[in-house]
């Protein structure tokens, strides 16, 4: 099964690439599964192979891949192999728009997958495109929130994650309701 997808990032060219060099953070952003760990996957190089445990989130399936980096163009390319009871083929390209970049994903996966696996894919390029964006940013509220992403979030499963954002959701709407009754009960007295 062949799946592709691409997103514009508000980023330029130069500064997408060294997020995928080290693979753990491109990895525990996919939300098919939650990364249990990954061994040997910093500042990687063509070559190079590393080992990624993860739970699938739907199928709660144990998978130990073992990766490869199969081809590596600084700054334009980067695929890599996962392997195991099913092969998977990732490849991501580094286009140039000018103060924008594109970042293309393609993924070859050996079983027939199901029309889900889209989605995923392109859940997972709008996760890598924000993280990449509050990586480049500066401000007090970015560094909050890449320390909460690093520390907290990516370390959830995917299920752990929406949970996470059922609850919160809940919790707003349950304030919202509260505010609205007061000012209701104090605009009538």
């Amino acid at each position: 099964m062949n799946l592709s997808g691409s997103i514009k990032i508000p980023l330029p060219q130069k500064k997408i690439p060294p997020f995928f060099y080290g693979l753990e953070k491109w990895f525990r952003l996919n939300p098919q599964w939650e990364v249990l760990s990954i061994e040997g996957a910093c500042h990687i190089k063509k070559g190079d192979r590393f080992g990624l445990r993860v739970r699938y989130d739907r199928t709660e399936n144990l998978v130990n891949y073992d990766g490869v980096v199969e081809e590596l163009i600084d700054g334009c390319l980067l695929s890599v192999c996962l392997n195991a009871e099913n092969l998977r083929r990732i490849t991501v390209h580094f286009g140039d728009k000018g103060d924008t970049s594109i970042l293309r994903q393609e993924e070859v996966v050996e079983n027939e997958g199901s029309p889900m696996e889209q989605g995923e894919l392109n859940s997972w390029l709008k996760s890598v495109a924000w993280y990449l964006v509050l990586q480049n940013k500066n401000t007090p509220w970015s560094k909050f929130w890449k320390f909460f992403m690093d520390r907290l979030w990516l370390r959830m499963s995917p299920s752990g994650r929406r949970i996470v954002i059922l609850v919160v959701i809940a919790e707003a709407s349950g304030f919202i309701l509260f505010l609205l009754f007061l000012i209701v009960h104090y605009a009538w007295y």
